[in-house]
């Protein structure tokens, strides 16, 4: 039983709310952080968007990155979905090589892109392939 069965079983008995899978994902990568990078992190709240039941099949592919042995990449996920021609490797190869200044990308930032990618195409078409122009500055 992966992460997803487990936490529907758990939602429908009562016993946990959706995303239980991600929020676990996020205490492992917590406890890798130092202290002053734990203080730093933001999460935003993904209720409405990666969370919601409207997009449970991309939520679903989450669950089944999340399960991948350690180190976890994209492209181990077999029949990945594609929202707008993209992948979930596809926006993670976008959104790490176009801002150099981008450090770390987590697997539920990557899902929510598709998610937005899937409510407002033409809009997160473009954030995908923005380039800041001057590093200093923003």
């Amino acid at each position: 039983m992966g992460s997803y069965e487990r936490e529907m079983a758990m939602v429908a008995a009562g016993e946990a709310c959706r995303g239980l899978a991600a929020r676990e994902y996020f205490a492992e990568l917590d406890r890798e952080l130092s202290e002053e990078a734990s203080a730093l992190t933001h999460r935003p709240d993904y209720s409405k968007t990666l969370f919601a039941e409207e997009n449970d099949d991309i939520y679903r592919e989450f669950c089944a990155y999340v399960d991948l042995p350690r180190p976890r990449f994209f492209d181990a996920i077999e029949d990945p979905i594609r929202i707008d021609g993209h992948t979930a490797a596809d926006i993670y190869f976008a959104m790490k090589s176009k801002n150099d200044r981008i450090v770390a990308i987590d697997g539920a930032a990557v899902y929510n892109m598709m998610v937005n990618l899937r409510n407002k195409p033409e809009i997160y078409r473009k954030v995908l392939d923005f380039r800041p122009t001057c590093y200093k500055c923003g």
